[in-house]
C-alpha cells in the first residue's frame, strides 16, 4: 500500500492536535504529536508492526490524556477518529504486503517446478545408455570357455558335487561299485 493516503490520515491527526484548546497544554500537545510522527514514519517505511505499536501506544495515551482533564472531549474524538482511519489504512497495507509476500513466493515456486520440468525434459532427450546383447547377462564366464557360471564348461570335467543326483553325496550302494 502506498504511504501517500497513511500519511494523510496522520496529517489530520497532527491537525488535530495541533489545534488550540483551553485544556489541551504544551507538554501533552508535544507528546502526542511526537508519537504521531513515529507512527507516520513507521509507516512510510514499510515498518508496520512498529506503526500499530505506535498507534497502540498513541490510543493508551490519548485516553489517559483525556481521563486526566489535559484533553478535551472534542479533541478526543477527532484524534480517535483519525486513529481509527490510520489503523484500517495499516490493516490494508499489511494485507497488501502479506499478499505480495505470497504471490512473490508461488512465482518462487513456479520458477523452481519450471526448472524441474525443464531438467527431466533434457533428461528423457538424452540417448539412453546401450542394452547389453542377447544372451549376455553380465555375468563371467568359467574359465573363459562355455557356458556359465556354475555350468559346464566346454573339455571340462564335471565340478565337484555334479555327478548322480547333483548332491555332491554318493549313496553307499554306489560307492560299492566303484
Amino acid at each position: 500500500m502506498r504511504a501517500g493516503p497513511i500519511a494523510a490520515v496522520v496529517l489530520t491527526a497532527t491537525l488535530a492536535l495541533s489545534a488550540c484548546s483551553p485544556q489541551y497544554d504544551d507538554a501533552t500537545k508535544a507528546d502526542l504529536r511526537a508519537q504521531v510522527i513515529a507512527v507516520s514514519t513507521a509507516s512510510a517505511a514499510g515498518d508496520w508492526p512498529t506503526a500499530i505499536a505506535g498507534l497502540d501506544e498513541l490510543a493508551t495515551d490519548v485516553s489517559k490524556a483525556r481521563r486526566d482533564g489535559r484533553l478535551d472531549d472534542q479533541r478526543f474524538a477527532a484524534i480517535v477518529s483519525a486513529m481509527d482511519l490510520v489503523r484500517q489504512d495499516l490493516a490494508a497495507a499489511v494485507a497488501a504486503a502479506e499478499t505480495e509476500a505470497e504471490q512473490q513466493r508461488l512465482l518462487a515456486e513456479q520458477a523452481r517446478l519450471q526448472e524441474q520440468i525443464t531438467q527431466l525434459q533434457a533428461d528423457r532427450s538424452k540417448p539412453a545408455p546401450p542394452a547389453p546383447a542377447q544372451g549376455d547377462d553380465g555375468k563371467s564366464e568359467k574359465d573363459g570357455k562355455g557356458g556359465k557360471d556354475g555350468e559346464e564348461g566346454e573339455g571340462e570335467g564335471k565340478s565337484e558335487g555334479s555327478g548322480r543326483g547333483g548332491s555332491g553325496i554318493v549313496p553307499a550302494a554306489d560307492h560299492r561299485e566303484q
